[in-house]
């Protein structure tokens, strides 16, 4: 009975291969998938592709694998490296164009589309990740632009392409009456600077003075450098009706709407005298022939007349 159960014991280790020296010794690999680390027991001598098959991991036809799949696996342990071809999405200007590329960065993908990041430009993904399948990468192209508004002086970072989309990207409402400068059409390019002017328009009515005019009689029992008011004037008064613009709160200009005379002015009369003043066209002295010192002047005026004045 003993020599039975031995024998049984004997055929069951032959039959695993323990004593027979076939059975090979085990080693452990670690398969380094992007972030993923998948470790397994493979015995030592297997192909990387026999340790993948193990690990039940597959690939593509564009995976990389280091080291290649036909190398073999010694020691106790190995390191594998999968290196996946990503299919990823690049959207510029919302426009997704569709990428495949192995073992390389975003920076890569937007070089591999041709695609030149400004100062300004965001994209969604830092520049050093690795790409991954099903990335969507989105890049943002941004100006830096100032703008001018409401009193208020600020510097936006903007991805319009015209001022009329800034304006609304920034939720800046305006009126058909507001000044755009540059206008609403007009594209942006970096370092432009926006300015909104406010424009209202107001009909306010107003009462102003009339000037009154000035009549002038004339006499000649008045000398001509001589002036007396005869009517005093008395000035009128209106009502006048003006459309006012105003930009960002200054009156700029008004425009008159209606008129309407409510008192009518009282013109100034006044006389002015016509006569002319004499004066003296010549003075001339005449000494006595006594020789005591005395004369006279003859005078005469710018009438014609002749006057003598002793001395």
């Amino acid at each position: 009975m003993r020599k039975k159960y031995s024998a049984l014991i004997i055929a069951c280790l032959l039959g695993c291969g323990i004593l027979s020296g076939c059975q090979k010794a085990e080693m452990e690999v670690s398969i380094t998938d992007g972030k993923a680390t998948t470790k397994v027991a493979v015995p030592s001598g297997e192909t990387v592709q026999q340790a993948l098959e193990r690990a039940e991991i597959r690939l593509s036809d564009k995976d990389q694998v280091e080291p290649e799949l036909g190398a073999s696996l010694t020691g106790k342990t190995a390191q594998v490296s999968i290196i996946r071809c990503a299919a990823v999405t690049v959207e510029e200007n919302g426009q997704p164009t569709e990428l495949e590329m192995t073992g390389e960065t975003v920076g890569a993908a937007l070089d591999q589309m041709g695609i030149a990041l400004g100062e300004h430009d965001y994209v969604n993904h830092d520049l050093d990740a690795g790409l991954e399948s099903g990335m969507h990468i989105v890049v943002t192209h941004r100006k830096e632009v100032t703008v001018s508004v409401d009193g208020e002086t600020k510097t936006c970072l903007t991805r319009a392409e015209n001022v009329e989309d800034f304006l609304a990207e920034q939720h800046i409402a305006v009126d058909k009456k507001d000044r755009i400068n540059p206008g609403r059409e007009a594209d942006i390019d970096e370092g432009d600077k926006i300015t909104v002017e406010r424009v209202s328009v107001k009909e306010i009515t107003v009462k102003e003075a009339i000037a009154f005019e000035t009549e002038t009689e004339y006499s000649n029992a008045m000398y001509s450098d001589e002036t007396v008011e005869k009517t005093p004037g008395v000035e009128g008064e209106k009502e006048v009706t003006y459309n006012v613009t105003y930009v960002d709160g200054k009156e700029e200009n008004r425009t008159v709407v209606s008129e309407k005379v409510l008192k009518e002015p009282v013109a100034q009369v006044v006389t002015r005298g016509t006569k002319q003043r004499r004066r003296v066209v010549s003075r001339q002295k005449v000494p006595d022939c006594d020789g005591s010192g005395h004369g006279y002047y003859v005078i005469t005026w710018s009438d014609g007349t002749v006057e003598y004045q002793d001395y």
